[in-house]
């Protein structure tokens, strides 16, 4: 016989379903519940879980506003040419004002820094999260290491008290609870845990072409992350943009996991964004070529927006400046962007205007299980569509070299915007931090955070011979000749701390 607290229980799950099946109807989605009442009780409770975390209603509307015709927008027209600062051309004084602005605001506790990681490194042929890859380098360190230890290289560097940079990492229901072990087993990189603040990626239901949400199984709804801009409500609903308000953040510096040379926190863009008074920014390079697969910023309606390739004709593409012979849309979006606090808490309230960015795809479900063509739709938002609202946008020019290293393709012979292209731009550039400090310097040698930051305080390299490996602390004690000895019987020079 059931006792009471049975079946208190019994009527309490009856309540809910009943509850869910009210609401889901309400929507247009009552057949998401049609298996439910056939269903174990660890089955129903696991679709009934789900559902809970999904507003039927708003889904259904995130679908309609998807299938309404976009109001068409005008042509995109180049940025004007003062409108993007490029550090290639800006007076070193300058630069240096820029980068001591952005060091004191990291002092004064003002820097946030915002991490993009939800992703897995299913096309590096990695089943992990992505952030975890190793890149092959001579220290063997993780995207999530590289980066981690940037951070704590900026906070000396700006002498900021341990663990007053805070770093939000956005992880994804795929990768959440193995990226928070790997920093638990890392020891977060030598960084505090309590300036870790973990927050996840929020999904969107999938869609059939009927308007219905495509139903998995009969205990769960198909979903699907719901792009990088669902951060702005990941944000809000996770506390992560209280938690910046509580330590009086003023300046957010947002970047993707997947960039082996990003500057974590990069002082100079800080100070620049600073001294603008931005609301918001992107750091961009330029192109490679008039034909590379990557967005772009250009205005459009009088506001700057990131204009995808697929968007550009092919004529306008290839059009240079007459007097610079730069592509005129040759500005790349790199996903290195600045938000103000104030503007960030701005965006938190667009997410209803930004563009639905629709994918037409095969989706399996119960009716279907392998469908042969496309036949329904999964939504997603972009970070970069809350642009186009900031009052003062600004554009910072960096290069290649200095800023960017996807990590996007499998390693292979021919291989782009691969770990090996990434390993070997990384690579190339520790090489040019050394011979600038006057040291000669071998193909496979690789400066640790713990020694540069962005290639200062390597003087005391002037005159050596490194020949390889990972370089974590300057050779004060040795001479040139005990170095080139070293060098000569190993093979490859080590310097640990």
């Amino acid at each position: 016989m059931a006792t009471l607290e049975q079946l208190k229980d019994t009527l309490q799950a009856f309540h809910d379903l009943e509850s869910l099946r009210e609401k889901w109807t309400a929507a247009g989605q009552g057949h998401c519940l049609q298996f439910a009442d056939a269903l174990d009780t660890a089955a129903q409770a696991q679709l009934l879980d789900q559902l809970r975390s999904i507003d039927p209603a708003k889904a259904s509307a995130m679908y309609a506003r998807a299938k309404q015709p976009q109001q068409d927008a005008g042509a995109p027209e180049p940025l004007a040419d003062d409108a993007i600062a490029r550090l290639a051309t800006t007076e070193q004084s300058k630069r240096d004002a820029w980068r001591t602005c952005g060091l004191e605001a990291c002092a004064r506790g003002e820097v946030a820094i915002l991490l993009l990681a939800g992703g897995q490194g299913t096309r590096l042929g990695f089943d992990r999260p992505k952030g975890m890859y190793d890149l092959g380098l001579p220290s063997r360190k993780s995207l999530f290491r590289l980066q981690g230890e940037r951070l704590l290289a900026l906070e000396r560097l700006s002498g900021a008290p341990p663990g007053a940079i805070p770093w939000y990492v956005m992880t994804s229901a795929a990768t959440d609870r193995e990226t928070k072990d790997y920093f638990r087993k890392q020891s977060c990189f030598g960084l505090r845990a309590s300036q870790v603040f973990f927050f996840e990626q929020g999904v969107a239901p999938a869609f059939l072409d009927n308007g219905t949400i495509a139903l998995e199984t009969s205990s769960r709804v198909v979903v699907a992350p719901n792009g990088n801009g669902g951060v702005y409500d990941a944000l809000q609903d996770s506390g992560a943009l209280q938690d910046m308000r509580t330590r009086g953040i003023r300046h957010v510096y947002q970047y993707c996991v997947d960039n082996a040379l990003v500057k974590v926190g990069d002082p100079e863009f800080i100070g620049f964004c600073s001294s603008e008074k931005a609301d918001c920014a992107s750091k961009v390079v330029r192109k490679k070529g008039p034909h590379e697969k990557v967005g772009v910023l250009a205005r459009v309606d009088g506001r700057v927006r990131v204009v995808e390739y697929s968007e550009i004709s092919r004529d306008l593409a290839e059009r240079v400046d007459l007097y610079s012979g730069c592509l005129l849309f040759g500005a790349s979006h790199i996903c290195v962007n600045y938000f103000s606090m104030k503007f960030l808490e701005k965006c938190i309230t667009l997410v209803e205007k930004m563009p639905l960015h629709v994918a037409h795809k095969k989706i399996p479900h119960v009716g279907e299980l392998k469908p042969l063509t496309p036949n329904g739709v999964k939504l997603e938002l972009f970070i970069f569509d809350t642009f186009p609202f900031a009052e003062r946008f600004r554009v910072l020019e960096g290069s290649r070299g200095d800023d960017f290293a996807p990590v996007k393709n499998a390693p292979g012979l021919g291989s782009k915007d691969s770990p090996d292209t990434a390993r070997e731009l990384l690579l190339a550039r520790d090489r040019r931090w050394l011979a600038a400090a006057g040291a000669r310097v071998g193909e496979r040698v690789e400066v640790a955070s713990s020694l540069s930051y962005d290639g200062e305080g390597l003087s005391g390299f002037d005159g050596a011979v490194v020949a390889g490996g990972v370089v974590a602390r300057a050779p004060a004690a040795f001479s040139p000749v005990y170095v080139v000895a070293v060098a000569a019987v190993l093979g490859a020079l080590v310097l640990t701390s």
